[in-house]
């Protein structure tokens, strides 16, 4: 098995691997954490997987033991050239080359029937990811991924916690989010500065009628644009809005009971509900 200290070491000797920082290179050596994270999975023979980050195979070995087929898309040509090496004997593993960011997944996801991803995240793209893949690509439901700890505590964090920022609202709109347990940066090699979290995330239907949900996004991309600032000032400084700044405190006074709001304090129903009355009484998206 990959997943333990002399073999990951083995093998970024024998491959000559540097494990880079700026691409969030960090293996996994503990196999107490590998087997919690596939129990979680529940993958069955019937699953077609994407792993995003392949690293030196460590989680794709794992899942290559549960799924029909794991669909691994890997940015660095070294550690691609291990993931060949490595599982030359095995047909159910298929490696793309490429930046997770700009690739386009829906063939990958109708050739394969791709229905589950599990993956160790790069630490640089984690949360610009998650949000990417649950927004665009229906036919994936379930997610579950080991990420920076920080980025875990954005994404399920409530209204007036310290960490919740636009993507914590807009990920309480499109999915479910289960926190299952911390893992040490003890347990990485090389180790990274902080721990990481093991998430299970549910995408869910955006089910709110005669809503754009682009538009929706951008008001509240707009309203935590100035985190500090009242949320009354965060949106006059969108280009596009037409009120003064009376008519819009009326209004977020009027849906929030509270002129002096600050974004922060605002839960999704909240922006729901300041949407609505907002796209009624202006267009401000041009």
């Amino acid at each position: 098995m990959i997943v333990n200290l002399s073999t990951t070491k083995k093998i970024l000797r024998e491959f000559d691997i540097k494990p880079k920082k700026r691409l969030g290179q960090h293996f996994l050596i503990d196999g107490n954490v590998l087997r919690k994270i596939i129990d979680i999975a529940k993958i069955s023979n019937d699953d077609n997987v994407l792993e995003i980050g392949g690293g030196i195979g460590t989680l794709t070995e794992a899942l290559l033991e549960k799924a029909k087929k794991v669909i691994c898309v890997e940015y660095d040509n070294k550690l691609i050239s291990v993931l060949k090496e490595v599982f030359k004997e095995l047909n159910n593993l298929i490696i793309i080359q490429a930046d997770a960011l700009k690739y386009d997944f829906n063939p990958l996801i109708k050739r394969y029937s791709i229905n589950k991803m599990v993956s160790n995240l790069p630490y640089n793209i984690a949360l610009t990811l998650i949000f990417d893949m649950l927004n665009k690509y229906p036919e994936i439901k379930s997610y579950i991924v080991l990420v920076q700890a920080e980025i875990g505590e954005r994404l399920t964090a409530k209204p007036k916690d310290k960490n919740y920022t636009a993507i914590s609202v807009k990920m309480s709109l499109i999915s479910e989010i289960k926190n299952y347990f911390r893992v040490s940066k003890n347990v990485f090699l090389p180790s990274p500065e902080v721990d990481s979290k093991v998430l299970e995330i549910h995408r869910k239907k955006f089910c709110y009628e005669q809503i754009d949900k682009n538009k929706l996004f951008k008001l509240i991309n707009i309203s935590f644009k100035h985190r500090r600032k009242k949320l009354v000032n965060s949106i006059l400084s969108c280009k596009d809005w037409e009120l003064s700044k009376a008519q819009t405190e009326k209004i977020i006074g009027e849906v929030i009971g509270n002129k002096g709001v600050r974004a922060e304090e605002l839960s999704s129903e909240d922006f729901i509900k300041l949407y609505r009355t907002v796209q009624k009484q202006i267009q401000i998206w041009k």
